[in-house]
């Protein structure tokens, strides 16, 4: 499947590309078969692709283009990186599962080719992973426009022509969450069929609750609203509300930075999701220096567990240009998280991570353009903890490498 995806992305390269900006194929990350980030990679580069060509030079059929990119996503892209979050989990803990992104005769886009015997042992043995399997697909969502919000911001994207991805992506993350509240009735419970032929998890939200409040349970998939309790009824409730913090979000309405009067440029965005412990609220900020090119991310980050608060922040360097042959992408995470990923725990665990990213000019050529290529090599480290789309909660360190594809004007 990564040569599919690899091969997709180079093939709309050479012929899609003709947006000032930078495009990324993470041919590796780490030793496993494909991670969140990289298949949230490809499915947004591909689309930022297509997009930026179709609006660029055929202004005749954007407006039909629009419409099928609304489509698109919401029956086919949302559901593949939604469900490649759930995917990736398993795979990094070396359980074999299989993506199936389009929806069923019964409205089920799902990861299959997993047994009760696996999950339960999973459940009993790794309890913050198997909650984390609940909720990755979500964590996916928010990464995947956590990372669009930040081309918008430092000007490597145009608004209008990702428009209709990302307002789908919100909305169907948004009625998502919001089943807590609206739609009770939801019901995924495939015992009927073949043990290997079932979703995973069923619902996230409503499975993460029950799973997370009682850890000592009977084990079974799929969770109805009416088998939660009060208080997981509550915790769900409280969920939803707290996703509309989603929506504070300037590009989202189509504003992608503010220009300040020295020139520069500053935006912000909020982002809330769920974690192997509970959930968390993000303040990002975004300033583009735009004199010297520098584009930089602060952010913080407020952690909840079922009683307890925990802060967390970090850094980002976004494809700074050292010289003339040199893009440098670097990040530093510093966190507080409950002790063992622990829902009910008040005492603070704290965390590092950090990431280096180096792309090496190895070809370009002008036509029209300036087009380049990079060979990215990087590596990342971390402690125990998590880090949304990060594969691993335990100590880690891994290489990646890949390729960026850098045009601009002439």
């Amino acid at each position: 499947m990564k040569n599919i995806y690899l091969f997709i992305f180079l093939l709309s390269a050479s012929i899609y590309a003709q947006q000032k900006t930078f495009y990324e194929a993470p041919i590796m990350d780490g030793t496993k078969l494909m991670s969140m980030r990289q298949s949230n990679t490809y499915v947004q580069e591909a689309t930022r692709f297509v997009s930026n060509e179709i609006y660029l030079k055929n202004e005749k059929i954007s407006d039909k283009y629009t419409l099928f990119s609304y489509v698109s996503t919401a029956i086919f892209f949302q559901p593949l990186t939604h469900e490649e979050g759930h995917r990736s989990v398993l795979t990094e803990l070396n359980i074999g599962a299989i993506n199936v992104p389009f929806f069923d005769k019964d409205g089920v886009a799902k990861v299959i080719g997993v047994s009760d015997a696996t999950l339960k042992n999973l459940k009993e043995t790794d309890l913050p992973n198997y909650i984390r399997l609940h909720t990755a697909g979500l964590e996916s969502d928010y990464t995947y426009l956590r990372s669009m919000n930040a081309k918008l911001a430092f000007d490597e994207q145009d608004y209008k022509n990702v428009k209709a991805d990302v307002i789908t992506r919100h909305i169907g993350v948004g009625s998502y969450y919001l089943t807590s509240l609206i739609n009770q009735k939801l019901s995924i419970d495939e015992t009927k069929k073949p043990e290997l032929e079932r979703d995973v998890v069923g619902h996230d939200i409503w499975g993460m609750a029950r799973n997370i409040y009682n850890p000592k349970g009977k084990f079974y998939r799929y969770t109805k609203w009416s088998e939660l309790n009060r208080e997981e009824k509550r915790y769900t409730r409280r969920i939803a509300y707290l996703s509309f913090i989603n929506f504070i979000n300037p590009s989202l309405f189509g504003i992608s930075n503010f220009k300040l009067k020295n020139g520069n440029k500053f935006s912000f965005s909020l982002g809330y999701s769920l974690s192997p412990f509970g959930d968390y609220i993000t303040q990002d900020f975004y300033y583009f220096h735009v004199g010297k090119n520098i584009k930089i991310n602060p952010y913080i980050r407020e952690y909840f567990n079922k009683d307890n608060f925990f802060i967390a922040g970090g850094i980002k360097l976004h494809n700074y240009e050292l010289g003339d042959n040199l893009l440098i992408n670097t990040s530093f995470d510093v966190w507080s998280q409950p002790k063992d990923l622990d829902f009910r725990s008040s005492s603070k665990h704290l965390g590092l991570g950090a990431e280096l990213n180096i792309g090496y000019k190895i070809y370009s050529y002008k036509k029209e353009r300036d087009n380049s290529f990079y060979f990215n090599t990087g590596i990342s480290a971390k402690t125990k903890g998590f880090i949304p789309e990060s594969p691993s909660l335990n100590k880690d360190l891994r290489f990646n490498c890949g390729l960026i594809y850098r045009i601009s004007e002439n």
